[in-house]
């Protein structure tokens, strides 16, 4: 997780020590926090917090936390490439992602992220799905690592879907639970293509909505980018990824990327996904084990580790796109390929 929100065990890059979360029915992925307590038990999460100097500035939060841990790290207290290892817990990975893009209700979008042209996100996930992005992770994280017989291969993009949430789900802030239930819904009635162990929702927010999740908030000082979480349905378990609006003024115009927007909502967005790919299961895990997959637990998934370090990668399209690096266990480096 990137100091967005992202995935399932929660993954506050740094620190992180999982809270214990309320889950949801449906599945919903406890909110990673750092601090490693009697009321905070070992409950893993998967989300992408901001790392501004304002999220930094503000005691406790998961910004300050990862920036004393790095500190220590750099000043020699910990050991920084092995420490950073992922254990593999035994869950499920994901073989080959299909990503489906979900634009939550109407409203103003940025128009990178409602096109479906050249430069938004329909291309950017079309692009990088089937990119050397994918190729070295079966070798870290599938077969090649000697810890699953599972593989990791190349992924699809499906298509951008909008959807008309119910207005019970769709106020000015919107939680977890109730974008759970908004999806589900969706699926059932036949508005979104029934899931399978490799469907990921990829939602997308209007400008103004702001997303609560484990009593965490979007876009605000210490709060988080993004998050990917987990839904346990009846006929399938299925993975969605959370992505607020960024434009200016939303404030994950801040924190969450130092580039252009649609280069930051590109990076962000690649960290849920390959989050996904390695630890779909982090949000229906409640300890240490299966169906947690990689993870570290201080520093939570493979995106987290690297947090905000941006690189590009030519996508199957021809167009570079800005992307995340990833936590490579065999190289004990952030990669992008």
């Amino acid at each position: 997780m990137n100091f967005d929100v992202s995935g399932r065990l929660a993954r506050p890059i740094v620190l992180s020590m999982l809270a214990a979360a309320a889950f949801s029915a449906l599945g919903q992925e406890p909110i990673k926090t750092m601090p490693d307590t009697a009321a905070n038990a070992d409950v893993p999460r998967g989300i992408h917090w901001k790392n501004d100097p304002q999220s930094i500035a503000v005691p406790g939060s998961v910004a300050a936390q990862r920036a004393a841990a790095e500190a220590q790290l750099h000043a020699g207290v910990a050991a920084r490439p092995s420490g950073k290892t992922l254990t593999y817990y035994g869950g499920p990975i994901v073989k080959n992602i299909k990503v489906i893009q979900v634009l939550y209700g109407s409203g103003t979008y940025q128009s990178f992220v409602q096109g479906t042209g050249s430069g938004t996100m329909s291309a950017f996930y079309g692009g990088v799905v089937g990119s050397p992005y994918f190729t070295w992770l079966n070798g870290d994280y599938g077969t090649g690592s000697g810890k699953t017989t599972q593989s990791i291969g190349y992924g699809s993009f499906a298509g951008q879907v909008t959807i008309t949430p119910s207005s019970a789900r769709n106020g000015s802030t919107i939680t977890d639970a109730q974008i759970q239930a908004e999806l589900a819904a969706q699926i059932s009635a036949g508005h979104l293509a029934a899931p399978n162990a490799n469907t990921y929702y990829a939602v997308f927010f209007p400008k103004g909505k702001s997303i609560n999740q484990g009593g965490s908030n979007s876009c605000v000082s210490g709060g988080f980018c993004a998050y990917h979480g987990t839904v346990a349905g009846s006929s399938a378990t299925w993975t969605y990824g959370v992505h607020p609006d960024n434009s200016a003024g939303s404030g994950c115009d801040a924190g969450c990327g130092a580039s252009t927007p649609f280069n930051n909502m590109s990076s962000v967005a690649s960290h849920e996904m390959i989050e996904t790919v390695t630890d779909p299961d982090v949000g229906l895990a409640t300890t240490y084990a299966s169906p947690l997959a990689w993870y570290n637990r201080t520093y939570g998934e493979i995106g987290d580790i690297c947090n905000a370090q941006q690189g590009s990668i030519v996508g199957t399209d021809g167009v570079t796109y800005t992307v995340q690096k990833e936590w490579s266990n065999s190289q004990s480096i952030c990669r992008l390929q």
